[in-house]
């Protein structure tokens, strides 16, 4: 038994330093939604500058003991995916939810988590809940509203041309729904919940509704990893291996778990 645990201890240790070899010392540049995604990615009001989040600690627990380096930055959504695309300006995008184009310019990981879409009404609009039996329902209520740039396509049930995306930001979208300019918004009601992070209150249930889009498959999110960067494919197996680690012991629950907590409080 004690030769068996030093040959699993060794076995683990070789591998951590073949991956530590290859990429130690480098400083992998990562990117997340500058508007907000929390519980995932955010910027704390009272500690400008810092990206916080699901993600950010993930890549830390992944990175940190293998001597890897790593920066998060907060551009526009937009931005962080053509930035990273080139491969200089970023190396890895953060919580990229699957669409088939992007798979041209990126390398995608194995899904750290997953969200379910929900539709978000104005109570004030209907005298009673809108009958939603398919996605398709919603289009009969006027425009279904979504973020710029963002993709809807992962649940597999609303493409992306279906749905107007012209809100910058949740504030700005949660706006357009109360004042009548959308019948609903998509949403995932774990990012809405996680603006409470950041002193934002955005659903208001006296205000807002919601329920799961209509046989909606959950929402995987991935990171993506430039093409263009030279150590793509070594990158993408510490992060994937790495993944697979923190989902065997817990420790993905347990990250998530925490800041579910802090936005109850």
């Amino acid at each position: 038994m004690y030769r068996l645990l030093l040959g699993i201890i060794f076995s683990c240790a070789m591998h951590l330093s073949a991956n530590a070899t290859t990429l130690q010392g480098v400083s992998i540049r990562f990117c997340g939604d500058g508007s907000g995604w929390p519980p995932y990615t955010y910027m704390d009001r009272h500690e400008p500058g810092i990206v916080k989040g699901y993600d950010v600690d993930v890549i830390h627990e992944i990175l940190d003991p293998l001597g890897i380096e790593l920066e998060v930055h907060f551009p526009s959504w937009k931005q962080c995916l053509e930035r990273t695309a080139d491969g200089h300006a970023f190396q890895v995008a953060l919580s990229a939810s699957f669409e088939q184009s992007r798979t041209e310019h990126f390398i995608y990981t194995r899904s750290y988590y997953r969200t379910q879409q929900h539709y978000f009404y104005a109570r004030d609009r209907f005298e009673t809940a809108p009958v939603v039996k398919r996605a398709e329902d919603l289009l009969r209520y006027g425009s279904v509203c979504g973020r710029y740039s963002y993709n809807y396509e992962g649940a597999g049930q609303l493409k992306n041309t279906d749905i107007k995306r012209v809100a910058k930001s949740y504030s700005a979208l949660v706006a357009r729904t109360l004042n009548g300019d959308c019948a609903f918004f998509i949403g995932r009601p774990s990012v809405l919940k996680g603006f409470r992070l950041v002193g934002e209150n955005l659903i208001d249930n006296d205000l807002l509704a919601h329920a799961p889009v209509p046989d909606a498959k959950p929402d995987y999110f991935y990171m993506l990893i430039s093409k263009n960067t030279p150590y793509a494919n070594e990158l993408k197996t510490i992060l994937d291996d790495g993944i697979k680690r923190l989902q065997e012991n817990g420790r993905l629950i347990a990250i998530l778990q925490k800041y579910q907590k802090m936005m109850e409080n």
